[in-house]
């Protein structure tokens, strides 16, 4: 009896010291999840010990191996690209590597992101909604409630730490933005640091962006200093350390399957590449953003990456029409996304290396790609671009001009023009950030050959939440209950699995919801309700709007008034979501954001 109390008690400290650990981490979970036994699962010993080792018996510890034929699994992330970027999607811009995994592959037409980078990146890792695991907005700074902790919640144990426990090596490249700003510096915390979430080895930065050319990298734990050569670029760089880990990794344990996150800087400014890859494409982008968004229109329809009947729907309010531009402005406007393409062009050759390497050793047939961008084209430089620096730039138009040349060097940080986002997530209305589908809605492209057969467009709707849990099915791996002693938040994802070869197979998934600083989203099927939210104004005023997206593919037709309980019907269904996902409170955008949304809601 005296023994059992002792356990009993030991269990119950653990408990009470896990859920502690959980509260100061901002992770509140259910009275059923935190009983999960998280603590009784750590310090098991399957042997005897008694008091020699002639009445003891030995209990080695398990080395974890995956499951013989596992395939490796590959995430791609392309930053601030649109919709309508990729050549396969409607683009004039060549990316013949990406278009050849798509072509060989599937590419889907109704996957959506959470509108910007640290949420996006951190429901593609954990499989859950960005809220539940505390990374609501940017990983910039803690705002005080378990939604916005700025970091991803221990509850919430990323697809490299999964995969790292059962027998897979975990290697990353590239942006990371999951950590506090406090923490980005060689005497921070590595709490949230890539290796702290999983992976074996980590090449990259830290922060939201970097320079290209000189970016602020960091390996494993520790800091490096900025490169100084000529011919560096970050694209390039992080492939060839991609390429390397690989090779190590396979030199050291051919058996051993690898999962490898190659996480772009491209297309995030600043937009930053050799003149030649520009310089291509000038003449392309002459004819302005108005022509160049019809023509990936018409492309689309051919294509049929959207459906017949889908309307194009007028340039947004505040965008000026391109014929009514100065010649000095088309000028340097065109040089803007001329600079653009030839980024994203460079980032499809790097891509095609790494594509080549595994071709070459006989990897490729049984790696499962995936490569999606976190959000749709950036509008944050505004209607004159970001010449010297992305965000608030002063420099005038005639500096710019004059200076023309430099665009892309490592004397300028670029960010394009607004209207030039606009075109970017042809056919769809606004931008990243913001909660129609020119923000949340980006390509998504899977390959695997040795189960892939029916290549092709899928359709179903599918979330970046669901790519985690596809990968878990794939490999046969559950999600954990509980994970280094913390009781998990379950996955919210749904494997789309079912999709690859089956392309009339119904959607994983029926609802989902967004939020951003107080603008709102929430689908259910065919019906999508869209609530926009001025600060400092009540949120029950937002104006809400409704769409039938089977119907009204890019969001053309608002009706609201015509089905006003339809749309009521949605706006309760996004409270209980938003409760459910940990959506709550509703907050604000910080101010340097608070006018993201005036373009639609003034006047």
């Amino acid at each position: 009896m005296l023994r059992s109390k002792s356990c009993h008690d030991t269990v119950s400290r653990r408990r009470w010291m896990s859920s502690m650990l959980l509260s100061a981490a901002g992770v509140h979970l259910a009275d059923g999840q935190q009983t999960c036994g998280a603590a009784t699962s750590a310090n098991t010993f399957g042997g005897v010990i008694g008091r020699t080792a002639e009445d003891s018996k030995p209990s080695l510890l398990e080395t974890p191996n995956a499951r013989a034929g596992s395939p490796n699994i590959i995430y791609i992330v392309l930053d601030d690209t649109g919709y309508s970027d990729l050549h396969c999607y409607g683009s004039e811009v060549s990316t013949p590597n990406i278009d050849a995994l798509a072509a060989g592959g599937l590419q889907y037409n109704s996957f959506n992101t959470k509108a910007i980078c640290s949420p996006s990146r951190a429901s593609l890792l954990t499989g859950r909604n960005s809220h539940a695991v505390g990374m609501k907005q940017l990983a910039d700074s803690d705002l005080g409630y378990p939604e916005a902790r700025g970091r991803i919640t221990p509850a919430a144990a990323t697809v490299a730490q999964i995969l790292q426990t059962h027998g897979y090596s975990t290697l990353g490249v590239g942006k990371w933005h999951l950590v506090p700003t406090a923490e980005i510096k060689a005497s921070g915390s590595r709490a949230d640091w890539p290796l702290q979430k999983g992976f074996d080895r980590w090449y990259g930065f830290l922060s939201g962006w970097t320079d290209q050319y000189h970016p602020d990298l960091i390996e494993d734990n520790h800091t490096l200093g900025r490169p100084d050569k000529a011919g560096y670029h970050f694209s390039e760089d992080i492939v060839d350390k991609a390429i390397k880990m690989v090779d190590e990794n396979k030199a050291a344990d051919p058996a051993k399957p690898f999962f490898l996150h190659v996480a772009f800087g491209a297309t995030h400014a600043p937009v930053q590449v050799a003149a030649r890859y520009i310089d291509k494409y000038v003449s392309t982008f002459e004819k302005g953003w108005d022509q160049i968004r019809a023509e990936r229109y018409q492309r689309q329809l051919k294509m049929g990456v959207i459906p017949p009947g889908t309307k194009l729907p007028p340039r947004n309010p505040g965008d000026p029409a391109w014929k009514d531009l100065s010649d000095e402005e088309r000028a340097v406007y065109t040089r803007f996304m001329a600079a653009f393409a030839g980024f994203l062009e460079h980032a499809d050759e790097q891509i095609g290396r790494l594509v080549g390497y595994l071709k070459e050793n006989r990897l490729f047939d049984n790696t499962a790609i995936f490569l999606i961008s976190d959000n749709g084209g950036a509008p944050e430089a505004g209607l004159k671009g970001g010449f010297t620096h992305p965000y608030g730039d002063t420099t005038s138009l005639k500096q710019m001009y004059e200076h023309l040349a430099e665009l892309g060097t490592d004397k300028t940080q670029p960010l394009y023009q607004r209207p030039w986002a606009m075109a970017s997530d042809t056919p769809f209305k606004y931008y990243k950030l913001w909660p129609y589908r020119g923000g949340v809605q980006t390509p998504f492209v899977v390959s695997w050959p040795a189960e892939i057969r029916n290549h092709g467009l899928r359709k179903q709707f599918v979330d970046v939440i669901d790519i985690t849990p596809t990968v878990l099915d794939i490999v046969g791996v559950p999600a954990p209950e509980v994970f280094a002693g913390v009781c998990q938040i379950p996955m919210q994802g749904k494997s789309m699995r079912a999709t690859f070869n089956n392309p009339d197979i119904p959607s994983p998934r029926s609802v989902q919801y967004f939020e951003l600083w107080g603008s709102r989203g929430i689908r259910q099927n065919e019906w999508e309700a869209i609530g926009m939210h001025k600060p400092g104004t009540n949120f029950n005023s937002d104006r809400w709007e409704l769409y039938n997206v089977e119907s009204d593919f890019s969001q053309s037709v608002n009706l609201a008034a015509k089905y006003p309980e339809k749309l009521e019907e949605l706006k309760k269904l996004w409270w209980s979501e938003a409760a459910k996902n940990g959506a709550l409170p509703l907050l604000e955008a910080p101010n340097g954001r608070s006018k993201t949304y005036d373009q639609a809601l003034d006047g």
